[in-house]
């Protein structure tokens, strides 16, 4: 069976996502951690190291200039010799430090510096041949925030479409990308199999009336007890949209703000939905241990219709 597979990374308090299309294309969406002031998620580069062939990924998107999602892109470059076909990235370069900056101008990039979108007809990419192609919409990048230094709003936030399935990649987006992607695109066309939820799964974004369109029957959420994320608001609204695949008891670690303390109270939620986060709790047949550093879930879209996760450490029953 042929299958898209995509790597959530562990990368603590920031994004990384790895992609391995059916042809072998790889495709990079971010990879950068803060944790608790420093930087974190190194296991993630040693994943896509084991995970490669050569040194060269063909596409890098990097979704915007917050360090949490770029930050260790030079350290792949300048210290493990990656390169990319490829680099694109929304807002100016100004946006990213010097290092990032760097890899950009070594790199052939295309720069979303106005407010752009495919149509449902052309997409951004196609990858593969038509046995296997991939398709890469681009949902929305530079979206005008009403606040211009709030670079979350100008996120690239991507949809790949494989056979008949679809997953979708928001960055840290905010409500009103969201209401952009929807006001551009028809509810049939956006409706998806898996969802990495806006800003880790921030309260802010994340929209009951998004999940209702989107409809996803996997989500991931990367985040970890820094801010909240992902917020227990948040997983509440996933959790009512009641298309979750079933795949393996857990828990999963969710925050909520107190503004009394200004800190954040968390909680545990015993379920067995295909939620991802970073944080979590094996429970039942699988004993008890919090997730191991430097674990990936892997999401694989077959090409037979079929939809599978596990993870890299096979520290979880593997498929549902």
């Amino acid at each position: 069976m042929a299958s898209l597979d995509i790597y959530f990374l562990d990368v603590g308090q920031g994004d990384g996502t790895f992609i391995i299309c059916p042809d072998g294309t790889t495709i990079l969406v971010d990879l950068g951690s803060k944790k608790n002031g420093h930087i974190a998620g190194k296991d993630a580069i040693t994943t896509i190291k084991g995970l490669m062939k050569g040194k060269k990924i063909d596409h890098l998107f990097v979704t915007h200039g917050d360090g949490d999602h770029y930050n260790l892109i030079p350290e792949l470059v300048n210290s493990h010799g990656f390169s990319f076909g490829k680099v694109y990235h929304s807002g100016p370069t100004s946006d990213y430090n010097r290092d990032m900056q760097g890899v950009i101008a070594s790199s052939s990039a295309t720069s979303f510096h106005d407010q752009a979108h495919s149509s449902e007809k052309k997409p951004l990419l196609k990858i593969g041949s038509a046995s296997n192609q991939v398709d890469v919409f681009l949902l929305s990048a530079n979206y005008p925030s009403e606040d211009d230094s709030d670079k979350n709003a100008k996120s690239i936030c991507l949809m790949l479409v494989y056979g008949s399935l679809k997953a979708i990649l928001m960055g840290d987006a905010e409500a009103e990308t969201e209401d952009f992607i929807m006001d551009n695109f028809s509810k049939a066309f956006l409706k998806a199999d898996v969802l990495k939820l806006a800003h880790h799964g921030a309260d802010s974004t994340n929209q009951e009336s998004w999940l209702n369109v989107v409809q996803p029957r996997i989500v991931s959420a990367s985040a970890d007890q820094k801010w909240g994320h992902p917020y227990a608001n948040t997983i509440d609204r996933v959790l009512k949209g009641k298309r979750l695949a079933n795949i393996y008891q857990h828990d999963i670690v969710a925050g909520s703000y107190d503004a009394s303390t200004k800190d954040y109270d968390w909680e545990v939620l015993s379920i067995t939905e295909a939620i991802l986060t970073n944080l979590y709790e094996i429970t039942g047949s699988m004993g008890s241990s919090w997730q191991a550093a430097g674990v990936a879930y892997v999401v694989q879209l077959g090409d037979d219709g079929s939809l599978s996760v596990g993870d890299t450490l096979n520290n979880i029953s593997p498929w549902f």
